[in-house]
């Protein structure tokens, strides 16, 4: 019986000439059977030569039954052309399946496998295009339902990288197979050898499946990434977040910058190495970086990040001209409107402060409540002196964040600065519950005793803040701890607490922190020597502070000449301060004035 006629293996051969100069074969597909030309009618030139064997079935129509599907698949080459659907391509797919069981030959059973599984992929292809609009259950069915068809589709064309490559990408949903993503993406990536730059993709959603701890895995995946492609971004961003896990800043920089190279306005990766930069105390590699990335391609984003940095550098004529510029790109910027309201408080200018805060909240109502602020109305408040209103602020930002040691610190000074001392011991001790070692905490609990008169508990905890602190603090804050508790050692009416050899070896370091520079504190030395019975030297060093005081004309003056009355008489120094509370209501926040 005759498989097929002449006639339908002309239209195979021309549909099949469409299908892939239309780009709709899977690269690597293999032709079916050509068509040929029919023979004219011309009889061929007489020969001497012996006679052939004709050849009664020169097109193979009578073949045997390995052509049986034959019929089939040119009706599915003739169909594939206007499949849109899944119905029509699931159609195809069953014809080509029917092909295949019946029987074709040679580069046709080639080129029916290939194009099924093409035919399989655009199937996968609309059903995941379902899935961004199902909802709940129905969109993990969708996905499993892709992922059946592809692994169907590289079991038929087992060189389909574009499949191997869905399977990754829908594997790594959540409930997704690692596994399964790690054997598609290795599979792509060996039939990608001559195209480096998909290669470069595969590698990095291959990077994307191994266990956080396989480092050297994910490092490697990372590196042959941007080895194959030198512009893959994602590679650069996903090796610069993992070298960071690994403490390696300056790599991590280096392939931050060459991102910022190509996108100079990418602020999330900036922010993400300005802010480890910051955190190691490199913030001039930090300005460098943002200078670098400005230089070529402004932005007011980087500009007031840049501010933030030259802030911290304590640079401000710098960081106001940042944000002047950034002010400049875009008038309505809030937040560059609030850092600027930041600084001009740090200069003592409330008025610009106050002009900058409400043009921030005119542009933006909400931004009144964040954080940075709630921060402004405190500063504002503060110089001010409206104490209770700067109370009322930073509480706000203690009860968003009680965990935030900086501004539970700030809130404890503030009660402190406001004669609420109850308050701010209260707030010191639950600090110093959490972090028993906290050397500010600790010094600022041990002056809020001082001041109400309790000796004992200020001495215990000036020694330990002394003990954390070391001399790694700064020397003003060191030259604080050492001269107060000096002073507390050697000017107690408590006799039990009185140490004399103690408080001139504190009043001593304290004097050499400051290189003698402070009236106070050779008072405090002095005070030392009197407690000791040696009121030569104390005579000494009371009137080298009296001279001091005089001369930078310290308000504490009059007490400083007392002192050295009372040396001269043979005398020591007794002190006890007993600070009285302030019990007045903090206002309620609709009481505050407008600042």
């Amino acid at each position: 019986m005759i498989r097929s006629t002449l006639s339908s293996q002309i239209v195979f051969a021309v549909a099949f000439s469409v299908y892939v100069t239309g780009g709709l074969l899977v690269p690597g597909g293999t032709p079916g059977v050509f068509a040929q030309e029919e023979q004219a009618d011309d009889k061929p030139a007489q020969s001497d030569a012996p006679a052939k064997p004709v050849d009664d079935d020169p097109l193979g129509l009578n073949a045997a039954d390995e052509d049986a599907g034959q019929s089939l698949l040119d009706e599915a080459v003739v169909q594939r052309f206007d499949a849109k659907s899944v119905r029509q391509l699931k159609d195809i797919e069953s014809k080509l399946r029917g092909a295949l069981k019946k029987g074709v030959s040679g580069e046709n059973e080639s080129f029916a496998r290939k194009m099924l599984g093409s035919v399989l992929l655009q199937q996968s292809q609309l059903i995941v295009q379902e899935i961004p609009k199902a909802r709940g259950a129905r969109q993990l069915e969708l996905r499993d339902d892709a992922l059946r068809v592809l692994q169907s589709a590289v079991k038929a064309d087992d060189e389909l990288v574009e499949a191997y490559l869905m399977i990754a990408r829908l594997n790594l949903s959540p409930g997704g197979d690692k596994t399964a993503v790690a054997e598609a993406t290795t599979k792509a990536i060996e039939l990608l050898e001559d195209n480096p730059v998909e290669r470069s993709a595969a590698y990095v959603l291959r990077a994307l499946t191994w266990d956080p701890t396989q480092d050297d895995k994910i490092l490697g995946d990372l590196d042959d990434a941007i080895r194959d492609d030198p512009a893959n971004m994602e590679a650069y961003q996903a090796r610069a977040a993992l070298r960071l896990k690994f403490d390696d800043v300056d790599g991590a920089v280096d392939d931050m910058e060459k991102i910022l190279e190509k996108n100079p306005t990418n602020q999330q990766i900036a922010q993400v190495v300005v802010q480890k930069l910051a955190e190691m105390e490199r913030l001039d590699d930090a300005a460098k970086l943002l200078s670098k990335a400005l230089e070529a391609k402004p932005s007011e984003g980087l500009y007031r990040m840049r501010a933030i940095v030259y802030r911290m550098l304590q640079k401000d004529d710098q960081a106001m001209a940042d944000l002047n510029k950034a002010l400049a790109m875009q008038p309505k910027d809030p937040l560059a409107l609030l850092q600027r309201a930041n600084i001009a408080l740090s200069r003592d200018d409330v008025q610009a402060a106050k002009r900058d805060l409400r043009a921030a909240e005119k542009i933006a109502p909400g931004v009144a409540a964040a954080d940075q602020a709630i921060e402004v109305r405190c500063y504002i408040a503060l110089q001010e002196g409206r104490m209770a209103d700067a109370i009322n602020e930073m509480q706000k930002l203690v009860q968003r964040d009680p965990s935030s040691m900086p501004r539970t610190l700030q809130l404890a000074s503030l009660y402190l600065e406001d004669d609420r001392t109850e308050k701010g011991i209260d707030l010191l001790t639950s600090i110093l519950d959490r972090d028993p070692t906290n050397g500010s905490a600790l010094r600022m609990r041990a002056g809020a005793y001082l001041s109400t008169g309790e000796h004992r508990q200020a001495i215990a905890d000036y020694e330990l803040a002394l003990e954390e602190m070391g001399d790694d603090e700064s020397d003003a804050v060191l030259s604080n701890i050492l001269n107060n508790l000096a002073w507390v050692l050697a000017t107690s009416p408590n006799d039990d607490l009185r140490d004399a050899e103690k408080a001139i070896k504190f009043g001593l370091r304290a004097v050499e922190v400051t290189e003698e520079k402070e009236a106070h504190i050779l008072s405090t030395l002095a005070a030392g020597y009197a407690e000791a019975g040696n009121f030569e030297k104390a005579i000494e060093w009371s009137k080298r502070a009296v001279a001091l005081g005089e001369k930078d004309e310290n308000p504490q003056i009059d007490q400083l000449k007392e002192e050295l009355e009372s040396y001269q008489k043979g005398k020591p120094w007794r002190e006890k301060q007993e600070t009285e509370e302030n019990d007045v209501p903090i206002l309620s926040e609709d009481d505050l004035i407008d600042t």
